[in-house]
């Protein structure tokens, strides 16, 4: 026997739209899990900040901290 989903694929495929149509960016959460639906007209600019690694720990020096930084400006 199968578990019953905590959210339709009706639901799921309402919220697509909506994200699609508002080019927003939709989170989904269903017990302690976050789902991030995103749009294909926003896929490729959030790939950049999805992907990135921004812990301290990511950064050997300052410098590449600063380098990290300053490519990001005007992306915000």
């Amino acid at each position: 026997m199968t578990r019953s989903l905590a959210i339709s694929q009706r639901q799921v495929q309402s919220l697509i739209r909506a994200a699609e149509a508002e080019k927003a960016i939709v989170e989904v959460k269903v017990g302690n899990a976050i789902y991030r639906l995103i749009p294909k007209s926003r896929a490729d600019e959030s790939k950049d900040a999805l992907d990135e690694d921004s812990s301290p720990a990511a950064f050997k020096t300052f410098e590449e901290y600063q380098a990290w930084r300053d490519s990001r400006a005007g992306k915000d």
